[in-house]
């Protein structure tokens, strides 16, 4: 929706104009109008505009001050110059301006009509085909590493609505291939000097991600990526031209590891950032490096010193588990995995985004990733179980409390229980549980906010009534209620299937019969308590609603009252 704003010092003008615009229902605009330059500025300064159609030769502020005002407000309205002058000097000033046409009023309506119709189409245009937008991609090159780093966050964070193919790689600059196993590295810092600022902090991220690029250049192709919590991860793919292939994992095993403890004392004495890194077993595809980050967050975990950066080797820690750690331990629990990657990823910005836009389906599918492998976890006293559990916990409290659902939820249930894990027998019982509560968390969140809309709905409706003589633009409704216009405009049509604009027509034309059954009641009198500048505007809307005009309309229903009196006679 437009807002088309209509200025001019002779009144009759600016309420035909209204009238005609107001009707349009292609062009659906929202009209204001202003009888005075000065009035036409306060327009502006409360609400956005997007055509201005606006006489030049105004008392104290005439069209072209108004425009320099338009400019500085809102630089890209439209000023459509609407005047009886046709002097050259006006027209010239006027066309200096980009986004302004000129018009004589001895053009006629039609010819005006046209001409919004025209500058409404150019803006929908330029919707589409913003410069902005285009500018952003001519020079897509700067934002790469942005791109990728966002691409490769959500690659590790098993996002499945990623694609990965070739096109994709080639869009994003990503230049490795993407039908072809790649080795994962993952580095973390392990101090910083605690006085470095979020910049040198950035500056040494940047520099470990140059020198392990610089180095693994040599032979491998590689790209790495900066993460949160001062980690970052290293995608590498060797060079068919090189010694070592993807089934002789060794060798590169033994490069990667020999250049990694380069890379770690160029870090130690030039950027006094000691770095821990974690190196996969072996390549792995790409819909797999998910779970091998997983792999190697753990493996960064299970560092003997912090005070002394080291190379962990997947196959050298698998080693020394078969030897060190009984059998059975050294079994993984698929379910335990499972939650250990999630606790380890700790994202749950799908989860939120999900409750707070209302898309259900996706909210369960994301919260039984969680519960469903919960459930399956046998041991009572399991700690990956337990911190799960606890997370969960923690996400649904605060689920409540940004909906400010608590007092509502304590009526049924006693929130101080939630914290006591042992109350439940098994996991199994506990994600059951949790998933009931999400579930009836949902619902009044849904109630709570219908309940709101509708609040909203009922008090716009009430004021119109009760105000229908008074302002009623979008802009001064959305005033009243403290949201958005555009976004009030919306709700209203999404909650009622009508639009507002409809319901104010309604109001008006239900409190206009309501006055002429009174004889005594003038006409232009009428016309102005519900809300209309001029008896005519109001005959003319009034006749196109109820097929009459205000005085057949009078006269039909006395008539009928007369003959509904002679019958009971």
């Amino acid at each position: 929706m437009y807002r088309l704003l209509i200025a001019d010092d002779e009144e009759i003008i600016v309420n035909g104009l209204y009238d005609i615009f107001s009707n349009l229902e292609n062009l659906e605009l929202d009209v204001y109008k202003a009888y005075s330059g000065e009035e036409a500025i306060q327009w502006l300064g409360r609400t956005r505009i997007d055509i201005a159609l606006t006489d030049i030769n105004m008392p104290e502020v005439d069209g072209l001050q108004l425009l320099d005002e338009i400019k500085k407000r809102w630089s890209w309205c439209r000023v459509i110059f609407l005047t009886g002058h046709s002097e050259f000097n006006y027209a010239y000033k006027a066309i200096q301006y980009s986004n302004v046409r000129y018009l004589l009023k001895t053009e006629g309506y039609d010819k005006i009509i046209k001409t919004v119709e025209s500058v409404v189409q150019e803006l929908k245009d330029e919707n589409q085909t913003n410069e902005m937008i285009q500018n952003a991609k001519d020079q897509i090159n700067l934002a790469q590493d942005l791109f990728c780093q966002k691409y490769f966050y959500a690659l590790l964070n098993s996002d499945h609505s990623l694609k990965i193919n070739t096109e994709e790689f080639e869009r994003l600059f990503i230049h490795l291939k993407a039908d072809e196993p790649v080795m994962l590295v993952l580095g973390e810092i392990l101090t910083l000097p605690k006085s470095i600022d979020f910049w040198e902090k950035n500056q040494i991220m940047y520099s470990i991600k140059q020198l392990l690029v610089r180095y693994f250049s040599m032979h491998v192709d590689s790209l790495a990526v900066p993460l949160k919590d001062d980690r970052i991860a290293v995608f590498v793919q060797p060079r068919k031209t090189q010694p070592f292939s993807d089934r002789d994992d060794g060798s590169m095993s033994v490069f990667l590891k020999g250049t990694l403890e380069i890379v770690q004392s160029a870090c130690r004495e030039k950027l006094d950032a000691p770095v821990n890194f974690a190196l996969a077993e072996r390549p792995c595809g790409w819909k797999e490096i998910a779970e091998k980050y997983v792999s190697l967050m753990d493996l960064l975990s299970h560092h003997i010193s912090h005070d002394v950066e080291t190379i962990l080797d997947e196959r050298d820690f698998r080693k020394q588990r078969q030897n060190f750690v009984p059998v059975q331990d050294a079994k993984a629990d698929h379910a335990a995995a499972e939650l250990q990657g999630l606790l380890f990823r700790k994202d749950l910005s799908d989860l939120y985004h999900s409750i707070e836009t209302g898309e259900e389906q996706d909210y369960f599918e994301s919260l039984k990733k969680w519960l469903v492998p919960l459930g399956e976890i046998q041991d009572k006293n399991d700690g990956i179980a337990l911190e799960a559990y606890q997370t969960i916990i923690t996400f649904f409290l605060s689920c409540m409390n940004r909906s400010q659902l608590a007092s509502q939820f304590s009526e049924f249930y006693n929130i101080n229980k939630l914290q006591d894990s042992e109350s439940y027998g098994t996991w199994k019982e506990a994600a059951d549980h949790l998933l009931e509560l999400f579930h009836k968390l949902f619902d009044l969140q849904k109630e709570e906010q219908c309940k709101r809309t509708h609040e909203i709905i009922a008090f716009v409706q009430q004021y119109i009534e009760g105000h229908l003589s008074e302002d009623l633009s979008l802009t001064s409704l959305s005033e009243k209620t403290y949201l958005n216009s555009s976004y009030l405009s919306r709700l209203y049509h999404q909650t009622t299937g009508h639009k507002l604009s409809s319901f104010i027509e309604n109001a008006r034309i239900k409190r206009a019969k309501e006055l002429l059954e009174n004889p005594y009641e003038k006409i232009y009198e009428i016309a102005r308590k519900v809300g209309y500048d001029t008896a005519a505007s109001f005959t003319r809307l009034f006749k196109k609603a109820e097929g009459m005009s205000p005085q057949e309309y009078r006269d039909t229903f006395h008539s009928a009252k007369r003959h509904e009196s002679k019958k009971q006679m």
